[in-house]
């Protein structure tokens, strides 16, 4: 497996927005638009973080979007470009939005994640998310059940994913 290249992980830019549409679309059976991300640029509770290649900074290689509200986090979409994934890139983009929320005081992270996809739930459970419902046909197209997970954001959990800046 080839190592990633240096990444920077920050806010999304409207010129990642070609990128971020190659890898939505590389990613989801039914894809967000366009408007969509340009929407989540304009809500105060937004944020959409996005992983460039450090040598190239037009060259987007994943991204995550998710809502700060309250006392916490709520992650709507992660996606890796295909050339990258099982590479850490998405563990990432987790942890970086994880540790964003930390700041903001968020003590509750919240998503949903299809039923039929066992390795993005075999991650969540490894940053320490824990299934706690389905939603029966939630994702359109092809019809199938979210898998609802939680991440309580307490001192052990903090002490243990945060406290290193070297992910």
């Amino acid at each position: 497996m080839k190592d990633l290249p240096p990444i920077q992980i920050s806010p999304m830019r409207k010129e990642d927005l070609p990128g971020i549409m190659e890898i939505e679309r590389a990613s989801h059976l039914d894809p967000w638009g366009e408007a969509f991300f340009l929407e989540e640029m304009e809500r105060p509770q937004s944020r959409v973080l996005v992983a460039r290649n450090d040598a190239k900074p037009r060259q987007v290689m994943g991204y995550i979007c998710f809502w700060l509200v309250a006392d916490e986090i709520q992650i709507f979409n992660v996606a890796v470009h295909p050339a990258c994934r099982r590479r850490g890139l998405g563990r990432r983009l987790l942890l970086e939005a994880l540790k964003t929320a930390c700041r903001a005081q968020a003590r509750t992270a919240l998503l949903e994640v299809r039923k039929s996809n066992q390795a993005a739930q075999r991650l969540y459970i490894r940053l320490g998310f824990r299934p706690t419902g389905v939603r029966p046909d939630y994702y359109q197209g092809v019809r199938e059940p979210a898998v609802l997970m939680e991440l309580e954001m307490d001192r052990p959990w903090r002490t243990r994913w945060l406290a290193e800046e070297r992910w």
